[in-house]
Order: structure tokens, then C-alpha cells, then sequence
């Protein structure tokens, strides 16, 4: 069984179709590959600004809480210099208000670290 000259005309017909077919497969691979790019690039800024956000609120609370505790610091060393009888739940109080004092400032020093 002999094949007929007619190779040259399938080609003819078929090879310009297939290597069409190829370029714009290939194409539209990069295309996708390019969204997928862009989407992930997309997702990666809006978490870091989630984050930048987050960490701002929770450095914006802990200046809050620190201000807080040194103002209360403050307020129990001015009654703790006067001279008048204190009771024991009183300088309870007083060493807990200096012992929240050093924790927010060890947070503090470890939120800038």
C-alpha cells in the first residue's frame, strides 16, 4: 500500500493550523501565569497591610497601657511618699501597679525588638 502525494497537501493545510494552535496554547499559558502572578502579588500586599495595621493598633495600645501604668506608677509612688498610715491591701496594691509597670515596659522593649 503505497500513501499518496498527498502528504504535501495535509501538510499544507494542517501544519499552518497546528502551529497556530501551539502559539496560542503557549500563550495562554504565560497569560495564566501572569494573573496567577499578578492575584498572588495582589494577596501578598493586602496581607502586609493587614499586618502593618495590626501591628499599628497593638503599638498604638501598648503606648496606651504603658502611659496608663507610669501615670498609676506615679500616683502610688506621690501616696506612697506621704506619711500617713496605709493599710496592707494598699501597698498590695502599690507593688502590683509598679509589677504591671515593668511588664508592659519588658513588653514594649520586646514589640520594638
Amino acid at each position: 500500500m503505497t500513501m499518496p502525494n498527498d502528504w504535501a497537501n495535509v501538510a499544507m493545510w494542517w501544519g499552518p493550523g497546528a502551529a497556530l494552535l501551539i502559539l496560542l496554547g503557549y500563550g495562554g499559558l504565560r497569560l495564566a501565569r501572569v494573573w496567577i502572578e499578578k492575584s498572588l502579588d495582589v494577596r501578598r500586599q493586602q496581607m502586609e497591610s493587614m499586618l502593618g495595621m495590626a501591628r499599628h493598633y497593638v503599638e498604638q495600645f501598648l503606648g496606651a497601657q504603658k502611659s496608663q501604668v507610669e501615670a498609676l506608677s506615679r500616683l502610688a509612688s506621690s501616696v506612697e511618699a506621704r506619711d500617713t498610715r496605709e493599710s496592707f491591701e494598699h501597698q498590695e496594691i502599690l507593688i502590683a501597679l509598679r509589677a504591671l509597670h515593668r511588664e508592659v515596659g519588658d513588653l514594649s522593649a520586646k514589640g520594638k525588638a
